[in-house]
């Protein structure tokens, strides 16, 4: 179990990386559709500021957010997996699928139906982010229990 621990965080940084930059790029294209001046520069910096502001400032980190959800949505696919014969990958990409659409769906909930997640006001941004989480959770499925391979 312990072996898994970096498979994990890196699950996690990929579900992390993809949201904040998802949520950004949405902004700056709202931002540009109005016409304010977005260039490669400022897209740059946004993104950088982002995935350090978003995931260390405010009331709860967006990574500390996937961690939650990823986790319990991984011990549950790893209860389901000693019962079923669905693949590894396959499970747990179904596993972290589940996870995001939990935080994209539950969350508006929790705060008086506000989408505190821009890329997540749009059905489109919902279904990226549940695939987001389909990503990260097929990774983690891909990499074996025992660690890597000593093989060359």
């Amino acid at each position: 179990m312990i072996k898994q621990i970096p498979a994990f965080l890196i699950s996690l940084l990929i579900a992390t990386f993809l949201l904040v930059t998802q949520t950004t790029a949405t902004n700056l294209i709202w931002l540009k559709s109005i016409n304010m001046p977005v260039d490669l520069q400022v897209v740059l910096s946004s993104m950088a500021t982002d995935l350090v502001g978003m995931n260390s400032r405010g009331a709860f980190p967006v990574i500390g957010l996937i961690f939650v959800g990823l986790l319990v949505a991984f011990v549950t696919a790893r209860i389901i997996s000693i019962w079923s014969s669905i693949k590894k990958p396959i499970l747990y990409a179904m596993a972290g699928g589940a996870a995001l659409l939990a935080i994209v769906v539950l969350m508006p909930l929790a705060f008086y139906n506000l989408d505190l997640i821009a890329g997540a006001r749009t059905l489109a941004g919902k279904v990226y982010l549940i695939c987001a989480g389909m990503l990260a959770g097929y990774y983690f499925g891909s990499h074996p229990a025992k660690g890597v391979s000593n093989d060359i």
